[in-house]
């Protein structure tokens, strides 16, 4: 295997997370320089990280020739990026959401094709062992046929000044576009797509976002399938005066006809399986089996960086592509969509 060299744009928190996850994988990668708009960050990364740091991209490319790009910037920014990588040849490891528009996203989804290369967008969620095993669980038709989700993803989120999440114009919108996406993309793997998106959305407690800090969506799936799902910047829990992700709820629960799930991913992992079949538990078992995964939230951010690792060894294509990261952005999109033909009505 090769040790890739990797470069990020964008400094921000997100960056620090994939840091690490490119620190507990030496053997395999290295960060070899960054760039970043804010000339204060750039001075305070370079010394926190040892790599020239950068406030050109092409400038960058030039100097440092770096195998891939990491991209962590405004969901508005990424369709400028992605095609600058994509002109230069290079593979990118992209944060989610795939974009802040359908029409980004779809101008994304060319230029991957066009271009031939490789681009995961970062579903993280999904790499993580605790859900893999509930797919697993799943696929075995232990919990029967899919019925009813419902999913949270609250907190109190500390914005920096310069945050893009302040922006409706950068984000695509508030809350539900940014944090929603997490998930949306795993009830993707368990109920597929989705047929119809009604709901809410408001600015109940943050007036520095320009966008919503409250969301709640009722999903209906192609299979009939439903699902609720709570999504908030200004959500105040135990802890939540500290930094994501303490503080700070992300969970689902899944049911079918012939048993259920309780995932809370975050702060901790910790899922609960129940079953009617009796091979998916013991026999003298009542209630719930519950298990707690041993790798912590934050694993499923190296898992899906050793994912990329994995495609750039081997030349096939990443778990998530940008069509993934549109279907999953289109989803979305339907809530503001809905939101808004509701205001035009009263």
């Amino acid at each position: 295997m090769k040790r890739h060299r990797l470069a990020f744009v964008g400094a921000g928190r997100i960056a620090d997370v994939h840091y690490a996850s490119i620190q507990a994988m030496p053997a395999r990668a290295e960060l070899v320089a960054f760039c970043e708009s804010r000339p204060e960050a750039v001075v305070e990364r370079q010394s926190q990280w040892a790599v020239p740091g950068f406030e050109s991209f092409d400038r960058m490319l030039r100097e440092v020739d770096p195998d891939a790009i990491c991209l962590f910037l405004p969901h508005d920014k990424h369709l400028e990026y992605v095609t600058a990588a994509a002109r230069a040849g290079k593979p990118v490891f992209m944060e989610k959401p795939v974009a802040g528009t359908r029409e980004d996203a779809r101008k994304i989804v060319e230029v991957v094709e066009k271009s031939g290369i490789q681009l995961l967008v970062t579903h993280t969620g999904l790499f993580h062992p605790a859900f893999q095993q509930i797919v697993e669980f799943v696929r075995k038709g232990w919990l029967g046929r899919p019925l009813f989700a419902k999913g949270t993803s609250a907190g109190w989120l500390t914005f920096r000044p310069w945050d893009f999440r302040l922006s409706r114009e950068q984000t695509g919108g508030g809350c539900w576009v940014d944090a929603g996406g997490h998930l949306v993309y795993c009830l993707r793997e368990i109920f597929g797509e989705v047929e119809s998106v009604t709901g809410y959305i408001a600015k109940l407690s943050r007036p520095e976002m320009e966008g919503e800090d409250h969301a709640a969506a009722t999903l209906r799936y192609r299979s009939g399938a439903l699902a609720q799902l709570f999504v908030s910047y200004g959500h105040k829990l135990p802890g939540y005066q500290h930094d994501w992700p303490i503080g700070y709820l992300n969970s689902i629960e899944i049911s079918g006809d012939k048993g259920a799930v309780q995932y809370v991913i975050s702060p901790e992992p910790r899922v609960s399986y129940f079953s009617e079949v009796a091979e998916a538990m013991p026999e003298e078992w009542q209630g719930w089996l519950t298990h707690q995964p041993p790798e912590g939230y934050g694993y499923s951010f190296q898992a899906a960086m050793a994912h990329f690792l994995d495609c750039l060894d081997s030349g096939t294509k990443p778990r998530v592509t940008a069509e993934d990261g549109l279907a999953v952005l289109d989803t979305l999109l339907r809530l503001y969509d809905h939101c808004n033909s509701e205001a035009r009505v009263l």
